[in-house]
């Protein structure tokens, strides 16, 4: 992997977590409805699927060009999964309970889970919050659930790459039963990552021109503006309801709903990924400050993305936050974005 494609994807981590971030600002209980158009868009949604073909795709990438043990391997991920999910549900349990108990009134509501919180935690400790139907959400950390989904593809990937024979298929079993319908319909993104790593080890990938290059790039951008433009991620949902007899997804699939249309972004992602790997392998070296600013943005992503949530919840509670007031807006995206980072 070159310097300049590694930045970059540092770069689209970071994006991804402040476009999630952006998803949430947009409720009309912090910014009044006033970027309603932003929920309209769903691109929180779009950049967690973003986040999964990465994962797919690094994972991958750092366990075969290291050629690491199994040991080595487990030890890495769970110390990456657990290094930010062990402080993330301390700091929602302390701002949730404090939140609470300060501003019922505000905490009475649908983005608020106050019952049986020791189940609340058990679940988030071992991944088991969105299995087989289940959405135990972890108080106000609704964005907790695609960590679940995260541990069971790292879960799976291990075996396949450590384990061999029956051993293997009895495993992978084993964890796809464990981990349900609904972390197995998004497990397609995940493994286009995979896929991606193992194609552009091959001549077919090495062979592309600049001209495919740019094309591969800037075309899944196109491709994506036109499928928003046209609202095809509804018309999907739409015909998946149809599909199903007239039941909603989101009921069955909870945050699996929009599998079909997760699908196409992640082949989009893919490809995109594709061409400025090869735009990017001759290019020139970034300067130090700039590398160490955007590695460092990027290394706070996984916090970003864990943190922000009970974060914006507790400040908005707050008597002094006035929801129409664009000052208090920037102030709540400071300092939640602030907390994060520290």
């Amino acid at each position: 992997m070159s310097q300049g494609f590694s930045l970059y994807l540092d770069a689209v981590r970071l994006c991804a977590a402040l476009m999630v971030v952006a998803s949430h600002l947009a409720y009309a209980r912090y910014t009044d409805g006033t970027f309603q158009w932003v929920r309209d868009l769903n691109i929180g949604s779009d950049a967690v699927v973003i986040f999964f073909v990465l994962s797919g795709f690094v994972i991958a990438y750092t366990t075969c060009s290291k050629d690491r043990p199994a040991r080595d391997y487990a030890t890495a991920r769970l110390a990456r999964l657990y290094s930010v999910v062990v402080p993330a549900i301390l700091v929602t349990v302390c701002l949730d309970s404090l939140g609470a108990s300060l501003f019922p009134n505000v905490y009475e509501a649908h983005w608020y889970n106050g019952d049986n919180r020791a189940s609340q935690i058990v679940t988030a400790l071992t991944f088991m919050s969105q299995g087989w139907g289940g959405d135990i959400r972890l108080g106000t950390n609704g964005p907790f659930w695609s960590v679940a989904y995260e541990a069971w593809y790292y879960a799976a990937f291990g075996v396949a790459v450590y384990c061999r024979g029956r051993t293997r298929t009895l495993l992978l079993a084993m964890v796809a039963l464990i981990a349900g319908p609904r972390i197995l319909l998004l497990a397609p993104c995940w493994l286009i990552g995979v896929a991606l790593q193992r194609v552009m080890q091959t001549p077919l990938y090495h062979g592309i021109g600049r001209k495919m290059a740019l094309a591969l790039c800037a075309t899944p951008l196109a491709l994506y503006a036109g499928a928003q433009a046209s609202d095809l991620p509804a018309f999907l949902t739409s015909a998946t309801t149809s599909l199903l007899g007239g039941t909603s997804p989101n009921a069955l699939f909870g945050f699996s709903d929009e599998f079909l249309w997760n699908f196409l972004i992640s082949l989009l992602v893919a490809s995109h990924f594709m061409g400025a790997a090869r735009l990017l392998a001759s290019a020139g070296r970034m300067g130090a400050r700039r590398q160490s600013a955007i590695r460092w943005g990027a290394g706070a992503t996984f916090s970003i993305y864990l943190f922000h949530n009970p974060i914006l919840s507790f400040l908005h509670a707050l008597p002094v936050y006035d929801r129409a007031n664009p000052a208090h807006w920037a102030a709540l995206c400071v300092i939640t974005l602030g907390a994060c980072f520290l």
